[in-house]
């Protein structure tokens, strides 16, 4: 066989496909057919608030996995700290948190917490956050009975992919607003 009757060999035909070609086809169809019916979606509302405090769900909705149904369960460790789990089916989907501080920095109150590098900050360090978990501090929000002491929260996302600062900084920001119309910060109470 000489150079031209090599790529006549390999020149499409019509009605004729090599025997490689279907093969590829068809192995192609069956994965990306398989790969749209084990698409998971989310089949639960999402909530518009947890453990008693308000949540813009178009805020949350890109960080929330799929699943079928959502848990929240309030724990409160100390008299100075509450943590609300979110659960989507027996996944732990996000956390927010509230605690007491005699402290007057975000920074302070992270400190260990954070679960990845913190590398933005909004109004002079007041919310502090990346984009899959932000810690703020609340404004007029001080314990009765504990001097000096500031509200300061926390939501951060455990089992999503999705990460997004400017939309961390937006959640933060309107969970910490949400957080210091609680009577909780009102009132200067301890959560037990």
């Amino acid at each position: 066989m000489n150079e031209g009757e090599t790529l006549n060999a390999f020149r499409f035909r019509p009605g004729k496909l090599p025997a490689v070609a279907v093969a590829v086809t068809a192995g192609l169809v069956i994965v990306l057919s398989g790969c749209s019916d084990h698409r998971e979606k989310r089949e639960y509302a999402i909530p518009s608030s947890f453990c008693g405090v308000s949540v813009d769900r178009d805020e949350l909705a890109p960080f929330m996995p799929s699943g079928r149904k959502v848990t929240v369960q309030k724990d409160v460790p100390d008299s100075l700290s509450s943590v609300c789990r979110v659960r989507v089916d027996s996944r732990l989907a996000v956390e927010f948190k509230q605690m007491w501080l005699t402290s007057s920095s975000t920074a302070y109150f992270v400190g260990g917490q954070a679960d990845s590098r913190l590398d933005r900050e909004a109004e002079g360090g007041r919310f502090l956050y990346s984009g899959r978990e932000a810690f703020g501090k609340t404004r007029h929000c001080t314990h009765e009975k504990l001097a000096g002491s500031n509200m300061f929260t926390a939501v951060q996302m455990q089992s999503s992919g999705h990460q997004d600062a400017d939309a961390m900084r937006k959640l933060i920001a309107a969970y910490t607003k949400a957080v210091e119309n609680t009577s909780i910060c009102k009132d200067g109470k301890s959560f037990t």
